[in-house]
């Protein structure tokens, strides 16, 4: 061997140096991978004898270049004869893997670089098998590194464990924290706690941060610290940061054949608990404003009521007093004739049925054909110019203005004559109800005219009453827009 690496150029021994020393980090690239990602110790071997095999070699060139007679003995053959059979039973035993398919060519290419091979080959046997071996050496770091970046690795899944927002950490049955995502490091790092705390002393530091329990125990488990069993234990609780935010710790139990592992999740609920703040002030808000909406509900039921009494009181009023205004025009004529005197029976006859009636339920035009013929019986020349409203309830109050005028006007005065005009204009409908003749009594506001009065500022209009020379009574009502 010696006699062979002198017979190598200058050129020749730094190419040869500088293909053994990559080939030396290449092989101990992938003896790392094998045992700390893929965890194959057959593998491990191979690739660690591989770079024994290339720093062996590193050496020669080495010592060669440097005309080092202290590690010239080195190249003897028979010191380095022993690494012969442990590199290719390590190879061949290989094959029955799956690592075969890396490890076959790579076989190849090493066995020429063993010692007797080199040695019987000669220099560009030698060069040949150091440039494909770490060539293929190479080949094998670079699908290596595919691996880390594109397939399922511990790393990988490291990697993909710290992408989220929620913290994870994992420990074993003994309490060794096996695992834990940079979110959850930054959650304890704020507590001023660390993932490097065996796991019953963090759980125990973590409740005592806790500002409530919500589910109330673990489940014991085989292989689980005595505190960890207990059963006040909560499973899961929540825990307020420094920093504002609100954690929700959750701790299960995980069985992997044979083997139980301890999994604590802390998921960040502050934007929920944000959320669930806004909703319980939104529900309080909605909840008073409920009791406001009760309260003038029963303000608005109650001036309903007083309405409806109101109302009624005016239906009683205009009914009874119009069949009063009539019986007192009679008795003021001293009427005797038998026509009349029925008119006056039928008119009193009805009363009861007329203060029953659903007065809403007539039209206005009903009503003032009604009131013409009343009129028409007590002998009261009544003359009507111009139309009703053509919006129902404005004509209604129309006709109670109306029928109010000839109540008013048969028992205070001594006319018997009755003119009622209605007209409009841009903005409002007009009645004016008058006559030629004298009052006798002046009208007082009582029933009839205060709530007469009241009906028509309710739906915004007003009322104006003349008593000289001659009794008017003028009404006013808005357009409805």
């Amino acid at each position: 061997m010696s006699a062979l690496f002198y017979s190598l150029s200058p050129a020749l021994l730094a190419a040869g140096t500088a293909l053994m020393i990559i080939g030396s980090l290449e092989a101990c690239l992938l003896t790392m991978s094998q045992w700390f990602i893929h965890r194959r110790p057959l593998a491990t071997g191979f690739l660690l004898s591989v770079a024994v095999l290339m720093s062996f070699y590193t050496w020669g060139f080495a010592v060669t270049i440097i005309n080092s007679q202290a590690g010239i003995f080195v190249l003897y053959d028979y010191y380095f004869g022993w690494f012969v059979v442990i590199c290719l039973g390590l190879g061949l035993a290989l094959l029955k893997t799956t690592y075969r398919f890396a490890a076959a060519p790579l076989l190849v290419f090493l066995t020429a670089l063993l010692p007797p091979i080199v040695g019987f080959g000669g220099k560009w046997v030698l060069l040949a098998a150091g440039t494909f071996s770490t060539t293929w050496l190479g080949v094998q770091v670079w699908r290596e590194w595919q691996l880390l970046q594109h397939d399922l690795s511990p790393f990988s899944i490291k990697e993909a464990l710290d992408r989220p927002e929620h913290g994870v950490l994992f420990s074993d049955s003994r309490g060794h924290n096996k695992l834990a995502n940079s979110s959850m490091e930054r959650l304890l790092d704020t507590l001023n706690l660390t993932s490097l705390t065996r796991y019953d002393t963090l759980a125990s530091q973590l409740r005592q941060l806790a500002t409530d329990k919500i589910i109330p125990a673990y489940t014991t488990t085989e292989g689980a610290n005595e505190e960890e069993t207990t059963t006040d234990t909560p499973a899961n609780f929540r825990i307020n940061a420094p920093q504002g935010r609100t954690w929700m710790l959750n701790r299960t139990q995980l069985a992997d054949k044979g083997h139980i592992l301890t999994q604590l999740i802390a998921l960040d609920v502050s934007k929920y608990m944000s959320l669930s703040q806004e909703l319980s002030d939104e529900i309080d808000s909605f909840q008073e404003r409920q009791k406001q909406l009760a309260q003038e509900t029963a303000r608005l039921d109650e001036a309903l009521t007083k309405r409806l009494v109101l109302r009624t009181r005016s239906s009683i009023h205009d009914t009874v007093s119009q069949r009063i205004s009539f019986v007192h025009r009679f008795l003021e004529d001293g009427v005797s004739d038998d026509q009349r005197l029925a008119q006056l029976q039928a008119l009193l006859a009805k009363l009861p049925t007329d203060l029953s009636h659903d007065r809403a339920m007539i039209p206005a035009t009903v009503w003032l054909d009604s009131l013409q013929d009343l009129a028409t019986a007590a002998q009261l020349d009544l003359n009507i110019s111009g139309e009703l409203p053509v919006e129902e309830n404005r004509a209604l109050l129309f006709v109670q203005v109306l029928r109010e005028g000839i109540t008013n006007v048969l028992i205070h005065t001594t006319s018997t004559e009755m003119t009622a005009r209605m007209w409009e204009d841009t903005h409002s409908y007009w009645l004016e109800v008058s006559n030629p003749g004298v009052v006798t009594t002046t009208p007082a506001y009582g029933t009839g005219l205060s709530g007469l009065e009241a009906r028509l500022e309710s739906a915004g209009g007003s009322l104006t009453i003349v008593t000289t020379p001659g009794f008017t009574l003028r009404a006013r009502l808005p357009r409805s827009h």
